[in-house]
């Protein structure tokens, strides 16, 4: 376990500490009780988490350490997100390419800055982006284009379940601005994921665009070649759609919208009903008619995002019995995905803990490891994952940060050198190969700062 003292250290010392977290660390270093027995009894009077966490910390390390970056150096004037962006925080390659996919998570990110700092710049840059995301409906069918120019021109007129991208960040807005309109939009594209996307109990992932019938999916676009087989193996097959669900859950806790809820639990049903209690997971995958496709790869990430989103679900009042799977989920992802020698989180992971194919730790299953075991410790019980969360996080600390231009790097490969990882090795944000930008390092420093702050 980290002492409070311990912690203020680890902050003091860590390079990316701003002169608030600074400040921070030398106070909490210099503020310790008189004696012993007065440290003893504060200890005993404090919730555990403040071993582990300092909310202050994290809110710094989130704005000043990565947001203000991306506002200054991926925001257009006209409200493009540009993502391609080099350690300089600016445009490298040719690629030049809105995704929904990649502007809605961006824009949630924004909203999210704004509601932590309430900064006028955050809240232009929130507008202009979502008035840029809503110019990418489709005006003759209804929905999202997959993909336009910055000038809107449309590359991929597909309808796609990353309608999930436009959902999700126009509820947030909606709930932290209080402007309506955005509520309506979201609602506006949940109604057509929902009467136009449906395939039995799953969604489509990707249809033409006038909804007649499914799409070869554009997952990774052309930038990836490694995604463009498993993209042609999902066109036959359904899967369950941890970011749908998360959208979901965003508009209901804006709207409160009665057929919302009811959309997630029904959701809620069929995840206990597909729950694989033999082996203790959530499997993603199911063909045609509905049966799980055994998992032999892993995506490590995702067991402990759902396990977060899970309890995030049971927080706005469904049912009680997704922790006992949740909790499942992540020990799962423990016993095969987390690195016993660094304690990061390998990006994929066979049943037998192996790491096939991908020998490298991304920056997001290392933020879903850290979001979910500190939320479970601290609402669930599960005091035994604290040493999991303060690995992780130290792991975080020190290898993902660049402490000289801001922001993060993107993967971590145990034993080489940054320089060794190629040209990406140092790049802040791309649109293709993986998607990389700040979604998941917002989704799991605000969780922290929901469960600790309340």
């Amino acid at each position: 376990m980290i002492t409070r003292r311990k912690f203020a250290k680890l902050i003091a010392v860590s390079g990316i500490a701003s002169t608030t977290s600074g400040r921070f660390a030398t106070a909490l270093a210099q503020s310790g009780p008189a004696n012993s027995a007065e440290q003893k009894d504060t200890a005993s009077s404090q919730p555990e988490w403040m071993n582990h966490i300092d909310p202050d910390w994290v809110q710094e390390t989130l704005v000043s350490g990565l947001l203000d970056y991306w506002l200054k150096g991926s925001v257009e004037p006209n409200g493009f997100i540009q993502e391609n962006l080099d350690r300089d925080w600016k445009p490298w390659g040719t690629q030049r390419e809105a995704s929904l996919n990649g502007q809605g998570r961006q824009l949630s990110c924004m909203a999210r800055g704004y509601e932590l700092t309430h900064r006028q710049d955050y809240l232009e840059a929130v507008h202009k982006c979502a008035d840029f995301l809503l110019k990418m409906r489709d005006p003759e069918y209804g929905g999202f284009f997959n993909r336009t120019t910055p000038e809107l021109k449309v590359i991929d007129d597909k309808k796609t379940d990353f309608t999930s991208f436009a959902i999700f960040p126009l509820a947030h807005i909606a709930r932290i601005t209080g402007e309506k309109m955005y509520a309506q939009e979201a609602m506006k594209a949940w109604q057509e994921v929902s009467t136009k996307m449906r395939a039995g109990d799953f969604f489509n992932g990707s249809m033409t665009r006038d909804y007649s019938g499914s799409a070869p999916s554009s997952f990774g676009a052309s930038a990836n070649a490694a995604n463009t087989a498993q993209a042609a193996a999902r066109r036959n097959t359904h899967r369950l759609s941890e970011h749908m669900f998360e959208a979901l859950l965003a508009l209901y806790q804006t709207t409160k919208d009665q057929t919302v809820w009811q959309e997630i639990e029904r959701q809620v049903a069929l995840m206990i009903k597909l729950f694989n209690r033999q082996d203790g997971f959530l499997p993603e995958t199911y063909d045609l008619e509905g049966n799980a496709i055994p998992t032999t790869n892993f995506n490590v990430g995702h067991l402990f995002e759902w396990a977060a989103l899970f309890s995030q679900a049971v927080e706005l009042g469904a049912d009680s019995k997704l922790i006992e799977l949740g909790s499942r989920n992540i020990d799962m992802g423990i016993k095969i995905g987390i690195d016993k020698n660094t304690g990061g989180t390998w990006t994929s992971s066979t049943a037998q803990g192996g790491t096939p194919a991908r020998k490298n730790m991304l920056w997001w299953p290392n933020c879903e490891t850290i979001k979910a075991t500190a939320r479970y410790a601290i609402r669930h019980g599960r005091s035994d994952l604290w040493p999991v969360f303060d690995r992780c996080l130290e792991f975080v600390r020190t290898n993902y940060f660049d402490r000289k231009h801001g922001g993060w790097f993107e993967t971590v490969v145990p034993g080489q050198s940054r320089e060794s990882l190629g040209a990406r090795a140092y790049i802040k944000g791309a649109v293709d190969g993986p998607e990389w930008g700040s979604y998941h390092q917002t989704a799991c420093f605000t969780d922290l700062l929901h469960v600790t702050r309340g």
